[in-house]
Formats: structure tokens, sequence, C-alpha cells
């Protein structure tokens, strides 16, 4: 059993300023209590995440931290599998970026899609709705 942890969840569980902050540490507690196994990301994912942490908070310092604790850099605990993508997983997110085009995916999305079928990750934890028919996706509580 798997869950791949999409960007806006590393993101609201992070800043606590962020409007589903509370939602995020909440299902980030369901995670790590291995309700959904082990938790996994990819290398696209923590990009996404430590640009929006950034853009959004403009500090640097913060979104620094992200990456450490993503990457399970002391003092975080090391909990998330980075999977890291190669050239195929690219030509497998365009065909998934061509396939979806009606659900309006980043290709970050379509990457994660790509890696979902390719890997075999259970489930993606997202507040991102345009995943759904495409992969099971569990929802942070609202």
């Amino acid at each position: 059993m798997s869950v791949f942890v999409d960007t806006g969840v590393f993101y609201a569980h992070h800043d606590t300023d962020a409007a589903r902050h509370a939602d995020a540490v909440a299902v980030f507690d369901t995670i790590l209590d291995g309700t959904y196994g082990q938790p996994y990301t990819s290398d696209y994912v923590l990009d996404e995440a430590v640009t929006l942490t950034r853009a959004r908070t403009g500090s640097f310092d913060a979104a620094y931290a992200l990456a450490d604790r993503i990457r399970g850099v002391d003092p975080y605990p090391t909990i998330v599998e980075c999977d890291h993508t190669g050239p195929d997983d690219v030509t497998a997110a365009l065909t998934a970026f061509r396939r979806y085009a009606d659900h309006d995916l980043s290709f970050t999305d379509a990457m994660t899609v790509a890696l979902c079928q390719s890997r075999g990750f259970d489930t993606v934890c997202s507040f991102d709705a345009d995943f759904d028919g495409l992969v099971d996706r569990v929802e942070p509580p609202a």
C-alpha cells in the first residue's frame, strides 16, 4: 500500500498560515499512522512545493525548510520517499498531459498521474480535484 503526497498538502502542512493548514496536519497524522502505507512524492512535487512556498511566503528560509522536511534532513525525520524521474517518466508524463488535456492538469500533475501508473502508487493525497477520475485520491478533510 502506498500514497503519493501532492504539492498543496506539503505546502499547507508546512505553512501554519495556510488556509488549509489544519486539514493538511490532520491528513499527515493519518499518513504517519500508516493508514495509506508508504508515503512517496517526486522531484517534480519537491520543486513545485519549494517554489510555491517561496512565492506565497516570500521567504527563502521557509522554502528551504520545506525542502529539508520533504527530504528528511535533520531535524526532520525521513518519512517520505522522493522518487526521482528520468527521461521515460517525462515521456509518460507528456502522454498523460495530452491524454487528459480536458482535466486542466499542470505538467507536474501529469507527471504524478504517470508515476502512479508506472510505479503502482495506490492513491494520491491532494486537495486538487483535477486528479479525480484519473487516480484514486485521498482528500484532506475540510
